[in-house]
């Protein structure tokens, strides 16, 4: 039970950038600026690039940095665009 538990809580998605995709899982309750910096590290983007995260669907509409996954209803196999400002 413990490792569903685990996994319910748990959120697998695809990091999109002009770099390419990651395919990670986060916490549910992960903060976006955290999901932003564990995509800079990964595929070493400048400390300096501003950036911000939203839906694929909705490019226009910026992910609070402040905010969680789960407050964007992000489900399992949702792109999310890692785009500089």
């Amino acid at each position: 039970m413990g490792i569903l538990y685990l996994m319910a809580n748990q959120v697998l998605v695809n990091v999109k950038t002009s770099e390419g995709i990651w395919e990670t899982t986060f916490q549910k309750s992960t903060r976006i600026k955290d999901v932003i910096l564990g995509s800079r590290m990964h595929f070493r983007l400048p400390k300096e690039a501003k950036l911000v995260l939203c839906e694929q669907e909705s490019p226009h509409a910026d992910f609070d940095p402040d905010r969680a996954l789960v407050n964007y209803n992000v489900i399992d196999g949702d792109v999310l665009l890692l785009k500089e400002v």
